[in-house]
């Protein structure tokens, strides 16, 4: 039966004292989910929309939270149960799943500006370009100057890596964006596909994991790749998983110095072509 109001209970001949009431005349007749949750709060505030960690719940930015967080008008009542958290503020409405919610971008400030800095970077590297959009996010933050935490804010956008596939490539990508070093993210090179790519200096770089090791057709793929890319006058720097989460700033040391290094020779080649 799911989540009903009082009203459309009795309209169905159902005595409400018979279900559970989650919250004040909004009843159900099982353990409700985070979901039902999210439903009762909408029927009982109509003119609720969800935001903070429940918006970022729905657009998959987060894992599911505790709190039912909701965004109501300035004349609204907040008072409410301790697992339902509602805010008084003005904000722009979206859908998802079938509720108002703010948009994603808004939904990726609301509980940024709370975050820690490594959690931060997860979460930007994560979502922007994917499910969130940089240009919209950044005018949230400009029309929001003196809020809480937008200077972290800000900073991420100016240093997120986004549309790396795996954490030790994404360390290696922010490390080099932390030394205003940064190199493309899974860019295309004729017809393949690298890490880190460098087009000036011809240089990229591969993060191998642990499916290079023990997958025989990886590896044979792979060689095949940098074969096609070392004849194409491109030079590839190789680093393991387990090389960049032990030694970091080493791993990044030697990429700026090798790219470097073939920026500068490469000069004389492109001025002579």
């Amino acid at each position: 039966m799911g989540v009903h109001t009082r009203a459309e209970l009795l309209a169905q001949g159902i005595r409400p004292a018979t279900l559970t009431r989650i919250l004040p005349t909004i009843y159900t007749d099982r353990e409700p989910t985070y979901l039902d949750r999210c439903t009762a709060v909408a029927l009982w505030k109509p003119e609720a929309i969800f935001s903070h960690t429940t918006a970022a719940w729905m657009w998959k930015l987060i894992p599911e939270p505790t709190l039912v967080e909701a965004t109501i008008p300035m004349s609204g009542q907040r008072r409410a149960p301790s697992w339902v958290s509602l805010h008084r503020r003005v904000v722009e409405s979206s859908s998802r799943p079938g509720l108002p919610v703010v948009t994603p971008e808004q939904a990726m400030l609301d509980v940024a500006v709370g975050m820690d800095t490594a959690a931060l970077e997860v979460l930007f590297d994560a979502a922007v370009g994917t499910r969130v959009y940089w240009k919209r996010l950044a005018l949230l933050c400009d029309n929001s100057p003196g809020r809480h935490g937008i200077v972290a804010v800000r900073e991420q956008l100016r240093t997120c890596c986004p549309r790396t596939r795996s954490e030790p490539e994404r360390k290696v990508a922010r490390a080099l964006s932390a030394r205003n070093f940064p190199l493309e993210i899974n860019a295309q090179i004729g017809r393949y596909f690298g890490d880190l790519v460098c087009r000036r200096a011809r240089v990229a770089i591969e993060i191998d994991g642990r499916e290079f090791h023990i997958a025989p057709q990886t590896f044979t793929n792979d060689r095949i790749r940098q074969n096609w890319l070392i004849d194409d006058d491109w030079r590839i720097l190789r680093y393991s998983a387990a090389t960049v989460n032990s030694h970091l700033d080493e791993v990044v040391d030697d990429i700026m110095r090798v790219v470097r290094k073939r920026r500068r020779s490469r000069r004389g080649v492109v001025a002579h072509k």
